[in-house]
């Protein structure tokens, strides 16, 4: 009877021993396991499964900032895409050469003329007058006159001026011819006005050019109150396109698209109005007054009315 109680207190004994190191294990061994695992990052080993996170991961952030920084800066040596036609200064040099902000009489007349047109200019209120005996005193201390004679060519010439033309516009003559009728004349500013409240899809392209043409005489400093239009045409810009026209039963035709543009010159209020106002009004005073009858004897050739 002993014998059977001290093998049951024994099996009792084994029972307990296993249990606890089962707890113990359970704790120890698989954190040991998961310690010696180099596949597998979680705290409960092959129960959840570790997420592998590569250094060259193309969705990692700081990846992701390492190559966006890389390619600025690549953007920031292509010379395609720093480089601009506003920032070229090689560009810009050419540009200012093949196109210099200077008045006419600066480019075209010499030094002696130049003098002579702008001390005529300034005798006359502004304008050259035609016959205007100029008097220039030299660096001997002689004074020598001089007068200057123009073509009407050369005088428009070297009047104050601004030369605008416009890009290749998608239009036909005929339509244009209908709004620039409108604006030549006019002023400007107004003229821009009349382009802006214009219902023709040409109008939105001439006000650009009014536009460009006023930017263009702040660069000569013109006034842009001062100026109005002079001159306004428009013209064949040329290599019209052409495509084929299917019609019904067998036939067909050729639509031409027209392309053209409108060039403008506009000018000074206060020296190109005032000179064709002056030649004007001498043209006036120098007509000779009209007489129902011609002075001439009685007797001679017969006119187109009776004498008697």
């Amino acid at each position: 009877m002993a014998c059977m109680m001290n093998s049951a207190s024994a099996l009792r004994h084994l029972r307990l021993i296993p249990t606890l190191g089962f707890k113990r294990g359970f704790q120890t061994v698989l954190v040991a396991r998961n310690e010696n695992s180099s596949n597998s990052s979680s705290l409960f080993g092959s129960i959840t499964q570790g997420v592998e996170d590569p250094a060259d991961d193309p969705q990692k952030i700081s990846n992701r900032l390492t190559a966006a920084s890389s390619a600025a800066e690549q953007e920031a040596t292509d010379p395609k895409k720093t480089v601009t036609v506003a920032n070229d200064k090689l560009l810009q040099s050419f540009i200012n050469k093949s196109r210099p902000s200077a008045l006419a009489p600066e480019l075209l007349l010499s030094p002696l003329k130049r003098r002579i047109y702008e001390e005529n200019c300034r005798m006359n209120g502004g304008f050259y007058k035609k016959d205007s005996i100029v008097t220039l005193a030299e660096e001997s201390g002689q004074k020598l006159k001089y007068k200057l004679k123009l073509t009407r060519e050369e005088v428009e010439a070297l009047e104050p001026s601004v030369y605008v033309k416009s890009y290749r516009i998608k239009s036909s003559m005929k339509k244009a011819t209908q709004l620039l009728r409108l604006l030549g004349g006019m002023d400007v500013k107004k003229a821009l006005s009349q382009c802006h409240f214009s219902d023709k899809k040409i109008a939105r392209d001439v006000a650009e050019v009014l536009t460009r043409g006023l930017q263009d005489a702040e660069k000569l400093g013109l006034q842009p109150d001062n100026l109005y239009i002079a001159q306004l045409w428009t013209g064949s810009d040329g290599y019209w396109q052409k495509r084929i026209d299917i019609k019904a039963r067998g036939r067909n035709g050729v639509i031409t698209h027209p392309y053209v543009h409108v060039r403008c010159i506009l000018k000074t209020k206060d020296v190109t109005q005032r000179r064709l106002a002056y030649e004007q009004q001498l043209k006036q005073d120098m007509r000779k007054p009209w007489v129902q009858l011609r002075d001439q004897p009685v007797r001679g050739a017969m006119g187109g009315v009776y004498k008697w």
